[in-house]
This record gives structure tokens, sequence and C-alpha cells, in this order.
């Protein structure tokens, strides 16, 4: 006997699940079972028995409160356990006998996790038939396939080392045979016997006619037949009568029962159906209705669905129900129920499989009828709309529309801007209905959401920061793998993908932020920081040694870490390379220099390590030892590493005895799927608020359900099998679709929430702001309920939030519905907003402006506020000496990681290179005797041999002659201007050895020449005046494309007391820059001044020009520290407004008026 129990109200099923145990109770010694989906479910069941079991007092069987000796298992497993206990028939005309059953334990070698390894050694030998020509010349192309000499060796058998493309190959075709075993038998049966044909008896095209024969060649590699056919054999010998059979079934446990599935595979269905000829199944199926697959229109009827008397199939009842059904079928049903239509159609339309007898026992709550009539516990009350909404699915033929009541808020649309406004949004929401019903628990909500990774650190920032609330609301994330959750597993997952592949710079950076790695290195976060730039500076680019580069091992791990071993016993000299390999001191304490070198030798020999690819076997003991290096006990992590343990023996169990060999990524994948096995297991019947994904609460009841984040794109899913998968071209009645799946959530959770269903989503773009549309699901049942209830009624069932937590309509009530916001310190900081006692930020650079005008001081006074060196860097760069003095230095991020060797050097390497190798000519004066001839450029290549620092081969020799063209040119500019020689030049407290040549004062700069430069040749000559040293002129050379030349001349003042006067005004100038920020951004304020020189009254549009940057090109205010000091978006019109063009042009002015530019 075959019975049905259904229902709308789960909780109703398991109080009849509840009376059938107390009618037919089990012995004491009896373990009672009870198939579920979903391991929630098994916890929830659990509870709701104990509750329900010995609950009356004359019952001497049960115990009140206490649920014992249950178990709940899988259906997938269950039902395997169960066909293991049928004999196998002795001959079978559909399926001919071979080979045996899985193993004890259910072990079956036909699951894709399994089926996976003899597949991939079977595939060579399938390459060498012609039905495999495409799949043959992918992997030959590729260079999968082993060769001769390895295959000789019979290592892998014929397969090179199996890597993650090849391993996802193999995968996915497991995966695919899987599915058919599953879903497609007759299919899998036909292949058995030699006929190749697809799901609907129709020939394979030729290119598809490799999948059954591999199929064949796994059938004779493992002798056991998959689950698909072992149950077609059962139901064969079910229907013939076979006594063997028959007496095995009625020694089967009875009652079968099953609880809360929402879907089974057909052939699961079938054996179900056959099995109850011999013993009671029981199925306690959730529905929104009695008839959900019979419904139909005349577009449902047109097609064939279904017969006019609603009993059984028609012939083509492998159809699945398609658009028609969906015209067809009235209001939500048709929008979210495909996956429970199709379900309740194979339990109850076809009899061909049912060899017992069959009933249906209906038990549906009218949610709207019950609210209006009262219950002995409550009064009666106008019904809520998510009340209708629930009695509209059991009966969509009642004359009654639908109404929502005045401040109902029983059904909720909440469009949030961003993930982060959502999840602040919700958790207000949620407080609002806690404080609104004392009878409320926070474990009587249940949030569900289909990206839980995304939102998992927001809500823990949210629900977790108690103060924004004054409110503790216990909550528990669940639905979260091991490996996300930033243990030992991740690490080690971290570890294995990055062995074997090519290391770089960024993933060594990556790998090592990993907590348990840092606390087994002993790094703190600012060490980790340093230690990352310590290697791109001994020039880490990528590459653990040079095996890895060709043989080159420039820019490599483990030439990185060489120079820093040598830099603690060899100086650093020009062409000092002992192997290629520059010694690099390194800065901080011994025993900060011997614990980093200690930690990047044992990464890199860990990584070594990693880099061989292995047979399962082989990585047994490779594991066992990565594992004690890395994490010894486990510490307080010693539960996660006997997990990663347990999951290691688990894949060992399966593949220790494969000949492939793996790399360490492949093996992370491995480890990572074995890992996720488990994930979901625990933590959901708290006590406290659960946040889970959608799948595993989807119907356990809660009076407040929130589905929250069902966004376009991510919901629903969109499963997408290979283009080689059979099930992808041909969809039949009961196939899996992660879509209908996430589409049946929606139904679930309208007939699981009690009191308040809230729906929310993402409703802007994140980066940019853009509107963004709900989930294609969403938007139909809002247009439904446009239509239901008309636009105006519809509109105020959704809820449009700021996008700013501080706007003022956060803390405002919306008409019935109270303030979105209970955030106490947002509402501070809005009241202080409203008071004005919050002025709006201002840039560092908005205080003060110094004076135009030249202070009174006597000649000579200013050295006492610095050093020529420090007036110097003012004047070129004063912002940064500004944010320098508050310990700001905002390019501190600005260098990242350099992945990448260097295919020529930049333009300020360049003027670096040249800068150091001219200062030690005798050219500039102050060179010892020992100094290069200048004539002579030096040897760059040799000089900078071992540092990384010029490109390597042909691209570096290029570089190198570009440098020598570069350094002749400069030096010959400075030769062209006679001898030079540096003089001491001193007045007050100032002083500086400044370079002459003849009676022309010297600045010369390796790079393009700015405003900066400028500015520094004038303060020279300035000083050298003030000292009473009478230059002619000033010379200021820079480069010019390639070459250098004369690029400027700067009159002098006319006396030394007049260079003082201004040399005086500069040094106030810096005085005032201590106390705030210069206020004239460098470029910005010279080009207002020479723009005005020129023609008065263009220093505005020049200035804002160069400020905000032409088309095309970044301005100045995008520079780090200009950004800080004024503001990114600061407009340009904003910034020259005031004092800005006075002081530009008294600051720019002097040096202006004796400026003259000099043409090539």
């Amino acid at each position: 006997m075959l019975t049905l129990y259904r229902s709308n109200r789960i909780e109703w099923l398991a109080q009849v699940l509840a009376a059938k145990l107390q009618a037919e109770p089990p012995s004491p010694f009896e373990q009672a079972q009870v198939v579920v989906n979903t391991w929630p479910t098994s916890r929830w069941l659990g509870e709701q028995l104990a509750l329900e079991l010995g609950s009356d007092p004359d019952d001497r069987t049960f115990a009140g409160g206490i649920s014992a000796n249950l178990r709940f298992p899988f259906p997938g497993s269950h039902l395997r356990r169960l066909l293991d206990g049928l004999p196998p028939p002795a001959s079978l005309e559909a399926v001919p006998p071979a080979g045996g059953t899985p193993g004890a334990g259910g072990n079956d070698p036909w699951r894709a996790n399994q089926l996976v390894w003899p597949l991939l050694e079977l595939l060579p030998a399938l390459m060498e038939r012609p039905e495999a020509g495409q799949l043959g010349q992918w992997l030959r192309g590729r260079g999968s396939l082993a060769s001769d000499l390895e295959a000789a060796a019979d290592r892998g058998q014929g397969l090179g080392v199996v890597d993650r493309a090849l391993w996802q190959l193999g995968r996915a075709i497991a995966d695919a045979f899987d599915d058919y075993t599953l879903y497609r038998p007759a299919m899998v049966a036909a292949w058995w016997q030699g006929q190749e044909q697809d799901g609907l008896g129709r020939p394979l095209p030729e290119h598809q006619r490799w999948q059954p024969l591999l199929l064949r060649q796994l059938a004779s590699r493992l002798g056991v037949r998959p689950f698909g056919l072992r149950v077609l054999e059962a139901i064969a010998a079910l229907k013939t009568g076979d006594p063997a059979t028959l007496a095995a079934a009625r020694a089967l446990p009875s009652p079968l029962r099953l609880f809360g599935l929402s879907s089974m595979a057909p052939i699961q269905v079938d054996l179900l159906q056959a099995l109850s000829g011999q013993l009671e199944v029981e199925i306690y199926l959730l529905t929104p209705c009695r008839d959900l697959w019979q419904r139909r229109g005349p577009g449902a009827m047109a097609a064939g669905l279904a017969n006019p008397d609603g009993a059984g199939l028609d012939p083509s009842g492998l159809e699945p129900l398609g658009d028609d059904w969906r015209l067809g079928v009235p209001s939500l049903e048709a929008r979210f129920g495909r996956l429970g239509a199709e379900f309740q159609q194979l339990l109850e339309g076809s009899g061909e499989t049912q060899l017992g007898e069959s009933q249906q026992q209906d038990l549906f709550a009218a949610a709207a009828a019950i609210a209006e009539a009262g219950t002995p516990s409550q009064e009666p009350r106008p019904a809520s709309l998510l009340e209708q909404l629930q009695q509209a699915l059991v009966e969509p033929d009642e004359d009654r529309s639908l109404e929502r009541p005045p401040g109902d808020s029983s059904l909720e649309f909440h469009a949030c801007p961003g993930r982060l406004r959502q999840v602040q949004i919700l958790r207000d929401r949620l407080l609002q209905l806690l404080a609104a019903d004392a009878s409320l628990t926070p474990r009587d909500i249940l949030v569900m959401t289909p990206q839980v990774e995304a939102f998992a650190p927001l809500v823990a920032a949210v629900f977790g920061d108690t103060a924004a609330t004054g409110i503790a609301l216990p909550w528990r994330l669940t639905d979260r793998s091991q490996q996300d959750q930033g243990g030992l597993a991740t690490s080690l997952l971290a570890l294995l993908r990055l062995g074997g592949e090519r290391l770089t710079a960024s993933g060594l950076e990556a790998l090592l932020s990993h907590s348990p790695l840092l606390e087994t290195l002993g790094l703190g976060a600012s060490e980790l920081s340093d230690l990352g730039e310590l290697l791109q500076r001994a020039g880490f680019r990528w590459g653990l040694d040079g095996g890895d580069r060709g043989g080159d091992p420039t820019h490599s791990l483990a030439w990185a870490i060489d120079r820093l071993v040598l830099g603690l016993a060899l100086p650093e000299q020009p062409g000092l390379a002992p192997g290629g390999c520059a010694p690099m001191a390194m800065a901080g304490s011994l025993e900060r220099q011997g614990r980093w070198l200690q930690l990047l030798n044992r990464l890199r020999h860990s990584l070594k390590g990693l880099a061989i690819a292995r047979s399962p076997a082989d990585w047994a003991p490779m594991l066992d030892s990565l594992l004690l290096s890395w994490f010894g006990d486990g510490g307080e992590r010693a539960w996660e590493l006997q997990l990663l343990r347990s999951a290691i023996a688990d894949w060992q169990e399966v593949a220790s005895s494969s000949p492939l060999r793996l790399g360490a990524p492949v093996l992370a994948e491995v480890l990572a799927e074995r890992l996720n096995a488990d994930s979901g297991r625990f933590g959901h019947r708290s006590g406290s608020l659960t946040i889970s994904a959608l799948e595993p609460m989807r119907a356990i009841p809660h009076r407040v359900i929130v589905l929250m984040g069902l966004d376009g794109g991510s919901f629903p899913r969109q499963g997408e099998r290979p283009g080689f998968h059979l099930m992808e071209q041909q969809r039949l009645l009961g196939d899996p679709n992660p879509g209908d799946q996430d589409r049946y959530v929606l139904l679930e959770s309208l007939l699981s929430a009690r009191d308040h269903l809230l729906v929310s989503w993402c409703s802007r773009d994140e980066r940019n702001g853009d509107a963004r549309q709900p989930a294609p699901p969403v938007r139909q049942w809002l247009a439904l309920l446009e239509q239901q209830l008309g636009e105006t009624r519809a509109r105020e069932l959704v809820v449009e939030h700021s996008p700013n937590p501080l706007e003022r309509a956060n803390f405002l009530p919306l008409g019935a519905r109270p303030a979105p916001s209970c955030d106490r310190r947002l509402l501070a900081a809005r009241q202080a907003l409203d008071a004005r006692t919050v002025q709006a930020p201002l840039a560092l650079a908005a205080g003060p402006a110094p004076g135009a005008s030249p202070l009174a001081g006597r000649p000579g006074a200013g050295g006492a506020d610095g050093t020529f060196d420090e007036l110097r860097h003012w004047l070129l760069q004063p912002q940064d000496c500004w944010l320098e003095q508050l310990g700001l230095r905002p390019r501190e991020w600005d260098l990242g990681l350099e992945d990448f060797d260097p295919l020529e050097l930049d333009e300020r390497l360049r003027a670096s290179l040249l800068r150091q190798s001219l200062e030690a000519t005798p050219t500039l004066g102050g060179a010892g005797p020992d100094a290069p001839d200048p004539l002579v450029p030096p040897d760059w290549l040799v000089q900078h041999r071992g540092q990384g620092l010029l490109p390597a081969r042909s691209a570096g020799i290029l570089e190198s002659g570009r440098l020598n063209k570069r350094y002749g040119s400069l030096h010959q500019s400075l030769q062209d201007l006679g001898p030079g020689e540096r003089r001491l030049a001193v007045h007050g407290g100032l002083q500086a050895q400044l370079l002459w040549h003849g009676e022309a004062l010297v600045v010369w700069h390796s790079a393009q020449v700015r405003c900066a430069h400028h500015q520094e040749l004038w303060l020279a000559l300035l000083l050298a005046t003030a000292a009473g040293a009478a230059p002619r002129r000033g010379l200021l050379i820079g480069r010019d494309g390639d070459q250098f030349r004369s690029v400027a001349q700067i009159t002098p003042p006319a006396s030394p007391l007049e260079a003082s006067s201004l040399l005086q005004q500069l040094i106030a100038w810096r005085q005032q820059g201590r106390q705030h920020c210069w206020p004239l951004p460098p470029e910005t304020g010279w080009a207002y001044a020479q723009a005005e020189r020129r023609q008065a009254g263009t220093g505005q549009a020049r200035a804002i020009e160069c400020w905000e940057g032409p088309p095309n090109r970044r301005g100045e205010r995008q520079q780090a520290s200009l950004a800080l000091c004024f503001g990114a978006d600061r407009p340009g019109r904003e910034l020259v407004d005031g004092s800005f063009g006075d002081l530009a042009s008294a600051f720019h002015g002097p040096l202006l008026g004796r400026l003259e530019a000099l043409k090539a």
C-alpha cells in the first residue's frame, strides 16, 4: 500500500506521522526510520515528534518530550540500502546480468565522485576509437596524453599529469553518467546492450557515440551495475512475481516513510511504487493544493499533458510540464510550482509500476477562513494578505478577491540599495516586528538567501553590532562550508592551489594572509605588509625558482631569498653579484631577519614539494607531513584538523588504488568537494535567529520568513550542463532544474510563513548607483499582485529605501509603517546634522591663506626655520611636507604588487639611474681621483647585474643603449658649458653646495622639466646671490625626448639685498606651511600665474584645466597627496576662488618675471 498524505501545513503532517507512530509503535529495540531531504528537516521533525509523542498522559509507550531511536536518512542512500536487500535476478531480458552489486556500506562506484577515477584511466584507450575523435583531438592538442615512454612505464595508464582542465573534463563526464543512471535508466540499459540511442529511443548522433562506448568500458572495469539498472531489474522481478525478490521485499523494514520531500528522480518513484505491493509506503507531501499537476486550462488540455478525467498520463507522459501548462494554470502555481507539480504527477499520475494499492489523504488548511472564524486560543480577525494567498492556492476557484487589510504587514517587498543597506534594513525591520509582538522570539525568524557567502561578512558586521541598536539579537549563520570560514581547511586548500601553479607575488601575499598560516609563522599583519614590500624590492615577481622560468632564476622567489641571504654577509656594491645574485641588505633586527628568512625557505620547500604530481597513494604521506609541518596539533583549531584528516581518509578509501598522477591544484578541488559534503549540517535549530541558504530550511515553518538577496542574475540559478550532456538537449518529466528548484522556494516559503513574509533585493548597483531589477520570479509575483489588488494597493507592498543611511526619511514613519531605521548611532548623527552641530568636512588645505606680501625681518635671519634641503623639499612638494609632518603618507599604498617582469624601465627609474651615475662623475665636481672617466658611460648591465632592475636578455641590451644615449647627451650638455665645480654658498642659517659652470649657476634634472625644477633653480639662485656670489644667470638642463639641453634660464636679482628679501619671503611661507597646509597646488598655481602673465584674465581657465585635467588625461587633483589635501572631486572653479590668484601671482611672479625659455 502506498499512502500519500498531502497538506499545505508541514506541522500537520508531523502530527499525522506522530499519530501513526503512536498507533503502530515500533518495538523498544527497533529503530524507526523516516526519510528526509535535509539535515535541518531531520532536526525540526525530531523536535516535533518529541513534542507530540507521549503528550497523552495515558500513553505508556512513549515518554513525553523524548524522541529516541529515530533515524532520518536521505532518499538516495536509503533507497540504495533497500535495493541492496533485494537479490539480483537470475536472468533478465531487458538488462543482461553483468557484475555484482555495490560493496558494503553503500559505496557505489557509479557515483560521480568515485566514477571519475576509473573514467580518467580509461580515456587514453577510448581515444584510440574513431567514435571519440573530437575528444581525442582535444586531449592530444593540449598534451594531456602521456608519451609512449610514460605509458610503457604504466604511469597514469597513458595519461600525463591530471591538471585542472583534464580533471574538470573527467568530472563533467562522470557527473553526466551519474545523471544518466538516475534519470535515464532505460537509455543506460540500451547502451548496456550495445544499442546507441538517446533518452527517447532515437539513434544517437555520431559525435555522441563515444559515451555509450565509454560506459560499456566502465561496466567491464567496475563489474557492478548502476543504481538505475538495478532498480529496473528489481521492478521487473517484482512484476513477474519472482519468489526470492518478493520474499526479500516483504522482509524490508516496514513501513517506509518519506517526509517533506519536494522532488525525486522518476526511477526512485518507480521503486517506491513497486515496493508498495509488498510493504507499506507512506509519503508525507507538502504541497500548496490537492491537484497541482492536474490544474490546467485550455492550453494545457490542447498540449495533451493530462487526460480529460485527470487520471493518469497519456502516452506522451515523459514530456515535462511546459509553457502551455504554465499558461493554463492560474496564479502562483504556474510561476513557481513546476517542480512540485511534476513530482506530484510522478507520484499520482502513472500506474505502470504501481504494484500495490494507493490512496491519498488530504489535510489542507484554509488559512483565511481559520483566521476569520477564530480558534479557541485566538479571537476572530480579518485574514491577512499572506493568509489569503495561502488559501487561494488551496481553493483557486473560490469566489474571493484579494484584499489587503489596513495596516497589514504580512507580506512586504523591500528594494534596498546595496547589500550592506539590505542587511541593515532587514535587521531593523525584524527588531520592529519583535517589539510589536511580545510572543515573537528570535527562534521564530528565518532569513534565507541564495548569496550566503556574499552576505556573511555583512551579517556579522550588522547583526553583531549591538551598540547600534542597543539590543543583543541572537543570530546564527549556517550553510557555510569549512573552507569558507577562514580556518585550517582554507589555508591548506590555498597552499595546494598555489602548488604546481604559477607562483606570483600577489598569490604569495594572498596565501600568507590566511590567519592560521600567520599564526604558524609568527607573523603579524604589519609584518606581512613589510615582508611583501621587502620581496618586491628584492625583485620577486613570479616563479618558485629557475625551473619555473625556463632556467633563468631572476625574479623568482628562490633568487629573491638568495639576495637577502647574501645581504647578511656581503655589501651592496655595483657589479657584485655572485652567481648572478646581488646582495641586498634587510632592515630590522637580526632576530626578525633570521625569522623571515627561515619562514621564506620553509615556504619555498613546501611549494617545491607540492609542485610534483603524485598518485593518490603518494599524496597521503605528503599531506600528513604538510599538516604536521604547518598546523602541528591544530591548537584551538584541533577539531578542524580532525575533519581535514577525515576528508583525506575518505578520499584515500576511494582513490588510493588509482595510478593517476594529480597536480596539487586538482587535489585542492577534490578535497574541497569532500569538505563541502558536511556544509549545512549544524546550527539550524539553535534557538537563535537563523540565516541560511535557500535549500536546507525551505519547508520548515517559521512565524517570520525573510528571503534576502533575490537579485536579478543570482536568482534563480541558471544551471548549465556541458554540451555533450544528453539531458541538456532533451528534458523529460522529473529532470532536475536549479531554476525550478529556486522558484519552488518562493512557493514553499509562502506556505511556511505563518505571520510575515519579507522579500528583499539589491535595487542599486553598488559601483555606479544604476537601478537594478529584482529577480524575474519576484517581478512576476509583483505583476500578479498588481492584477489582483490593483496598482495602488500593490505599490503599497513595495518599500523603496534610501541609499544614504542618514537620510531623514529613514527616521520618519512611512504611512502606517514605522520608521525604517532603528539605529541609534545613525539617529544621533542625523540629529546632529539637523542641529548643525557638525560641520561639513573641510579639506586639509582649507585653512587660513598665507599672506601674499613680504614679511618684515632682517636679512639673513631666515635660516633658523630649517636647513636649505628642508626648504628645497617644501618648495618642490609643499603638500607632501605637510602630510609627512602629520604622519600621513598618501603614496604608501600606491605601489601595488608587481607580478610581471619589466619589459622596459619606467621613466622614473631611468631618471634615477642616470642621476646616481652622473653624481659620481668629475663633471659635477667633488669626485675623487678614482672616479670613472666621465666620457665613458657606465656598463649598465654589469653595474646592475643580479639586481633585477634591467629587463632580461635583448630588452636589457636595448635599455642599456637608451641609457647610454641619455647619459652622453646630458654629459655633453654640461661639458658645453665649460668646466664645472661645486661651491659652498652660505647665507644666514642656509648653506648648500651649488654647481657652477663658469659664471652660470646650473641645476640639471634627468627627467622632463616641470615647474618644481624651475623653483629649485630659483631657490639656488637666490641663495647664491644673497651670499654675494653674483651669478650672471641660472641655467636649467632637462630632458627633451631622449636628448638633454638647456631648457630655461633665470636672471638673478639685481642685488644681494633683493635676493635676501625674496628668500625671506619663501622662508616665511614655509613657516606658515608648518601651521597650515599650503593652499597652492604646484602645477595648478604655476599654470595660473604663467597664463596671467601672458594675458590677464586667462589664469582661472588655465588653472581649472590643469587641476581637473583635459579630456583623456589625469588632472593634478588625481595625485594622492593633493587628493588628500584638497579632495579628488573638488571642482577647479571652487579651488581658484578667493585669494588663490593673488597668492599664485605673489609666489610665482618674481620667478616668472626673470624666466626665459630656451628653444632647441
